[in-house]
């Protein structure tokens, strides 16, 4: 599925206001984020565009303002960095290559309508993030919450239980007509038995009721099992992304 260059940077740009981080501030146009606990996109930074002024500098002030925090220095480094040597130029710092992830999509057709089996809201609720929280790391149990209440506009949260029990769930936001699918997760006893798929195809459907013509997602490649179930959907890589981190 090739994309062009601007629609990779609209999937780009779409998946960082998917998940805003606590504190944000501007490094040569680059975007400085953080929020404490394990997230590693919400304590990162995202180089999608550069103001084209010293690039060692930008980097010193970035280590200087994690440094502030203690906090470890970290880089987003997607396909479409700016400068394009960035990447080169952190490895030359020090900084260690960490969870290398592919970026997903497809294209949205017609829609249909959300499956009746699953709820929709635009807050995380008790029972949402019940599942959600008991799929990740505790490092980022704690910053998850805050992070979701300032997700924005159009998003839902979608939730399917199975004899009253909530088991699997997902989030969607659609930014400048691109769907982006975050915190798909189903509990432990229910996985492999279609839940996600389903509640997925139920995302899918909702956005294209929001307008949306593209949809992706971001997995952690070492993920086998998310990556087999997002091949089933028929999503196709189109590109990918690691961290660059810079340990204390």
């Amino acid at each position: 599925m090739p994309l062009s260059s601007h629609d990779l940077l609209r999937i780009e740009r779409a998946a960082v206001a998917a998940w805003p981080a606590l504190e944000t501030g501007s490094v040569q146009e680059w975007l400085w984020r953080y929020s404490g606990g394990g997230s590693q996109r919400a304590n990162s930074v995202s180089p999608l565009q550069f103001d084209g002024g010293d690039v060692e500098a930008a980097i010193g002030e970035v280590e200087r303002r994690y440094g502030a925090r203690s906090a470890a220095p970290m880089f987003q480094i997607s396909d479409i960095v700016r400068p394009a040597e960035l990447d080169q130029r952190l490895e030359r710092r020090g900084y260690r290559l960490q969870e290398p992830c592919t970026c997903l999509a497809k294209a949205l057709g017609s829609g249909t309508a959300v499956p009746g089996d699953i709820e929709v809201a635009d807050q995380a609720g008790d029972d949402w993030l019940s599942v959600y929280l008991a799929g990740i790391t505790p490092s980022r149990r704690a910053s998850a919450p805050p992070i979701l209440a300032r997700v924005p506009q159009p998003s839902a949260f979608l939730l399917r239980r199975q004899a009253g029990m909530p088991i699997s769930v997902a989030l969607a936001v659609v930014h400048a007509g691109v769907l982006i699918a975050e915190c798909v997760a189903t509990l432990a006893p229910y996985r492999r038995q279609g839940a996600s798929e389903h509640i997925m195809r139920a995302l899918e459907a909702w956005g294209v009721a929001e307008g949306a013509n593209l949809v992706a997602l971001q997995a952690v490649t070492a993920n086998a099992p998310a990556q087999a179930l997002y091949a089933k959907l028929d999503y196709q890589r189109v590109g990918g992304y690691h961290y660059r981190v810079l340990d204390r």
